[in-house]
């Protein structure tokens, strides 16, 4: 994957050395203009739209690079014979060079031209495009139905489905007649809310949040369906486990932890949806960001916790339990708080013990409190492991469905068995000091799609 980001580098930077070349430094009173929106820095602007600070500048000689106001028009030098307003459109999942034309009306050519693309066919989802509110590849059409044209279908059987005339389908793709366009052809069927994408029947919207990702994160992918079908997929090498709203069957979830010490890069989102119409698949790649976490002092603690001989068996004991899959989800809302005591420790802060190297990180939010402190459960799910382990000390695993699972370590005692089913705020324990600890405490863990994850997220997020 490294390939991927190492790309990306070498487009910016050729892209950059293109925009800066041969570019005099003199005021433009014409060409298009930015209007300046809220964080938006002189240096900013002008990295987004590939120009030297210099440049932005000199074309606008009367602005004040520390006194820019939201809603000032800059000239974006640069672009001849092109005139309106550029903005910012973050590319969504699904979309493509010709989607983004028929939604904004543009021509494809003006698109590439504006971004200075390389290589317009490897875009990724959350990358920043600049955009055009001055049509000149058509009328736009701010929302459709999209369907990719598989062989034998046609823009007649397509207009006669959604009760359409040919003519005038044709017209809002483009297309002087309504003769059979190519095989993978993107058409779009005007009306609705749905925004333009090229994606391929039964595929209507993929929704990914947040965007981009973060180690440590939840990442949330909703999928909706325009007919009933078996949707899979992965993320990078992260197997992605799809689960349909009983509300709404036509939308399903995944839901995945993304590893706190994953690579902060691209990483390809593919995704396979198969119904009744046949097998489609869609594949984009995705960024996922460096997340912000603390180091801690370095840690003394028993070595007999630190021992391999001990602790690989605990690791894959546990590794069994929390990356199973329940099909019913059985939380709703924020999560509670497992503990009444002060947060002392964060999750997602590198580790040091006993002097050595600083190779683990935090997995979970540790809360203060003496042995007689109770634990309750933040949400309603299933019992699936309680037990004393070394390293953990007194432990319990809850299932809350569809991948979620919480743990709770170092208990004084334990007191809910395997198969038993809980509520939100019911005592399963009381906080302790058994395992590798240094005091009494809580250490609470969760966990999605087999990753720990941020945990106080959950607490302020009603996820998916």
């Amino acid at each position: 994957m490294k390939w991927i980001l190492w790309t990306s580098r070498l487009l910016l930077a050729v892209s950059l050395a293109l925009a800066a070349a041969g570019r005099p430094a003199q005021a433009q009173t014409n060409g298009p203009v930015y209007i300046v929106q809220p964080g938006d820095t002189l240096f900013a602007i002008a990295r987004q739209f590939g120009l030297t600070l210099a440049a932005l500048q000199a074309a606008n000689p009367t602005v004040n690079a520390d006194r820019l106001q939201i809603g000032q028009a800059l000239v974006i030098p640069g672009f001849d014979a092109v005139a309106g307003t550029l903005s910012l459109h973050f590319l969504e999942a699904g979309e493509s060079l010709e989607s983004l034309a028929l939604r904004f009306g543009l021509q494809r050519a003006t698109l590439v031209r504006l971004n200075r693309l390389i290589n317009p066919d490897q875009l990724y989802i959350n990358q920043p495009l600049v955009v055009l509110d001055q049509a000149d590849g058509g009328a736009p059409l701010a929302a459709g139905l999209t369907q990719t044209l598989r062989p034998g279908d046609s823009l007649l059987a397509l207009a006669a489905a959604a009760g359409q005339n040919p003519w005038a389908l044709a017209a809002a793709n483009r297309r002087e007649t309504p003769g059979a366009p190519p095989p993978g052809a993107l058409m779009v069927v005007p009306g609705g809310e749905a925004a333009i994408k090229a994606l391929p029947w039964p595929l209507q919207d993929i929704q990914l949040r947040p965007t981009p990702a973060e180690q440590g994160g939840t990442l949330v992918i909703q999928v909706r369906l325009a007919e009933a079908a078996q949707v899979s997929g992965a993320l990078g090498d992260w197997a992605l486990s799809f689960h349909a709203d009983p509300a709404e069957p036509l939308t399903q979830y995944a839901l995945l932890g993304v590893y706190r010490l994953a690579e902060p890069n691209l990483y390809p989102l593919s995704l396979r949806a198969r119904g009744a119409s046949g097998e489609a698949r869609f594949s984009q790649a995705f960024p996922v960001r460096q997340g912000q976490y603390a180091t801690d002092p370095p840690l003394t603690v028993d070595p007999a916790t630190l021992d391999p001989a001990a602790v690989q068996p605990e690791f894959e004991r546990v590794q069994a339990v929390v990356t199973q899959v329940s099909p019913e989800r059985l939380w709703s809302g924020p999560f509670l708080l497992p503990s009444v005591g002060a947060i002392r420790s964060r999750f997602g802060s590198l580790r040091s013990y006993n002097g050595g190297p600083y190779d683990s990180f935090h997995g979970g939010v540790d809360f203060s409190g003496a042995e007689d402190r109770p634990i309750t459960a933040p949400a309603a799910g299933v019992v699936v492991l309680a037990e004393p382990l070394t390293v953990r000390g007194n432990a319990t695993i809850i299932d809350h469905g569809w991948g979620v699972l919480t743990g709770y370590w170092h208990q004084s005692s334990i007191l809910v068995t395997v198969g038993q089913r809980v509520q939100p705020g019911e005592v399963i324990g009381y906080q302790g000091a058994t395992g590798r600890v240094t005091g009494p405490h809580l250490h609470w863990e969760v966990w999605v799609g087999g990753f720990q994850v941020e945990p106080l997220a959950w607490t302020e997020t009603a996820f998916p």
